[in-house]
């Protein structure tokens, strides 16, 4: 049975924390033909025999990284010149500096010289030189206290990160490296506290990807499971939220999961992003807009590629001829490299 009432109390706690159109709320309801100009791009496609199941990629100095899924090295350094293969990092194992699962998650840090890469499962944030010859990370900070129950990890500045937090009062909690809490960022609702339930069942109902841009300050959270992307400033406290272009009821069934609601959404429903990318001027998101079921029998997840201002101006609405399901942009070369979603998934790189 749908639960409606419970699907209406939690869009009230989403119009509740954005509906004003204020200097920190803004809500933009997009439409396909805001886009400034729609363009269709063309890419060329690598494959590497060293690199299975590549799932992130991610551009640091004169490199791209990807993180792969599976058994072997996940981490892989690319040349972002010449797209040549440098070496692998990130061992996977139970050792000393090992990585005991995946990657969930990669971020840029605030360090000209690292990166980091998330293993959501081990609750680790594993540091590496990008330079370095070695494969294992200079730093792993394991995930403590109050900080465990934070599922992202991206850092701010020195030794304070951010994460999207479960049965919480807000989306996202500040920690230093030792768990403390040090502060929250984006309340589900101005007007009441979401009690410990209804936090965990809004983590679930919003999970999608995350990107942040230390430079200029810009978190984005966009939705997959539903047309919502919110651009925030973390020194500002401004918040942008852009539903669309489609403008369907979001409808879902609740269920219990060891004592906590969750939402399954209905799976006729089209689906919102699959990846995210902050850049100094503009955020591009790749746009699923279609059902699971439409996925599945297409085996195509993406080829729509949405760029936004950072104020959330609609600026670019990009299709491109293969498939793709995660993004990382050179804003100065005007290139986008993807990882595509097909039989041989690998890297498409596209000029804009």
């Amino acid at each position: 049975m749908k639960n409606k009432i419970i699907l209406w109390f939690t869009f009230l706690l989403f119009l509740n924390s954005c509906s004003s159109q204020n200097d920190s709320k803004v809500v933009i309801n997009l439409k396909f033909e805001d886009f400034e100009q729609s363009k269709h791009l063309v890419g060329k496609k690598y494959l590497y025999d060293s690199i299975l199941n590549p799932r992130n990629v991610l551009i640091k100095n004169n490199f791209l990284v990807v993180s792969t899924q599976g058994t072997g090295n996940l981490l892989h350094l690319i040349n972002l010149k010449n797209l040549e293969y440098i070496q692998s990092k990130g061992i996977q194992g139970q050792g000393p500096g090992e990585i005991s699962s995946m990657i969930w998650e990669l971020d840029r840090g605030i360090d000209q010289n690292t990166f980091w890469a998330y293993d959501l499962n081990s609750k680790t944030n594993h540091e590496f030189e990008i330079n370095s010859d070695s494969k294992y990370p200079i730093k792993s900070i394991k995930q403590r206290q109050d900080w465990f129950m934070g599922f992202s990890i991206h850092l701010i500045e020195k030794n304070k990160f951010i994460s999207y937090v479960t049965r919480d009062n807000f989306k996202f909690g500040i920690f230093d490296s030792t768990g403390n809490r040090i502060s929250s960022f984006g309340p589900w609702s101005d007007e009441k506290v979401t009690d410990e339930k209804t936090g965990y069942l809004l983590l679930g109902l919003n999970q999608g990807p995350i990107d942040f841009n230390s430079k200029n300050k810009t978190l984005v959270h966009s939705r997959l499971n539903f047309e919502l992307l919110e651009i925030s400033n973390l020194e500002t406290g401004k918040i942008i939220s852009i539903y669309g272009p489609k403008n369907y009821e979001v409808k879902y069934e609740i269920f219990d999961s060891n004592g906590f609601p969750s939402a399954d959404v209905d799976s006729d429903i089209p689906m919102g992003y699959s990846d995210i990318f902050v850049g100094k001027n503009s955020v591009f998101a790749v746009y699923i807009g279609k059902p699971n079921s439409l996925i599945n029998s297409s085996k195509e997840i993406s080829k729509s590629i949405f760029e936004f201002s950072l104020q959330g101006k609609p600026l670019s609405h990009f299709t491109t001829n293969y498939s793709i399901r995660s993004i990382a942009v050179d804003e100065e070369a005007k290139k986008i490299y993807t990882i595509t979603e097909d039989k041989d998934p690998g890297l498409a790189v596209f000029e804009y």
